[in-house]
């Protein structure tokens, strides 16, 4: 089996490191298909080759072929054995602007590229391309500038939660304290509760709400504090009686001293 030849330097032209819907190991797998294209102006490396070159898991590597595909900095085709439809190589070649057309290929020389993995898979059919970008992927003309997909963001005010609505309103509407609902909402998600969790809260609720402080509008939480710190799990513990205080020694009679037969005596007054 020949050798794969790899230049000393890669090259990726400004409409790949300028295009922000590529995840940056797109571009730095660009980078290594170029600079594998610079024998033959293809690249016929397989992803487990790939891979292994930039640390990564060959599932990896079939997303972001996919996605330079789908961009149109690739095109990708699958050449077959006629006979036993054995996939036999597969050319990654380096595309232009969107609209330019690529060289014509070389005639292939008779190398087989290096394969890791198990056997190539069967498509059952004469058509020498599949829809699969792993090891077979099938020949696709760059495409146009699609608009980068804008992310949702996850902190966006709701009216209600993901997660049992009618059963959070049913707590917002008992809870004592009206104040950050968005928080409460987002709290609510993330713990979702049971219909046995929230049986088990509403009681904890009960008993907050009878409590002296609860009842004169002190120590109240915002309902999302309540709900990240389990605070339904909350115990109400008596405080130990106080200890009385000792009682003071009885303060000293007065006295006084006489003389009584010749000898000091002491006599208590009144």
């Amino acid at each position: 089996m020949g050798e794969i030849y790899r230049s000393l330097y890669s090259v990726i032209p400004a409409r790949v490191r300028d295009d922000h819907t590529l995840r940056p190991n797109a571009k730095l797998l660009y980078g290594e298909l170029s600079a594998l294209a610079q024998a033959e102006g293809y690249c016929w490396a397989w992803n487990a080759r790939l891979a292994e070159t930039l640390g990564i898991s060959k599932r990896t590597v079939e997303d972001l072929l996919r996605q330079l595909r789908d961009r149109g900095h690739i095109q990708m085709e699958v050449e077959r054995d006629p006979d036993s439809q054995e996939v036999l190589r597969r050319k990654i070649w380096i595309c232009g602007p969107p609209g330019v057309s690529v060289p014509p290929p070389r005639d292939f020389t008779g190398r087989v590229p290096v394969k890791s993995g198990g056997p190539p898979r069967e498509n059952g059919g004469e058509n020498n391309t599949s829809n699969s970008t792993e090891e077979d992927p099938p020949y696709n003309p760059p495409k146009g500038e699609a608009p980068a997909r804008k992310r949702k963001r996850s902190n966006e005010p709701k009216e209600a939660p993901d997660w049992k609505p009618e059963r959070f309103a049913a707590f917002w509407a008992a809870y004592p304290c009206g104040k950050s609902k968005q928080a409460a909402i987002r709290a609510w998600d993330k713990l979702k509760p049971d219909d046995a969790l929230i049986h088990e809260m509403a009681l904890g609720l009960k008993r907050a709400m009878k409590s002296e402080e609860w009842q004169r509008g002190i120590g109240i939480p915002y309902a999302s504090t309540w709900l990240n710190n389990r605070r339904w799990a909350d115990e109400d513990k008596h405080l130990p009686s106080a200890v009385p205080a000792p009682t003071p020694p009885p303060a000293p009679r007065p006295y006084h001293l006489e003389v009584i037969d010749g000898e000091e005596a002491v006599v208590y007054d009144g």
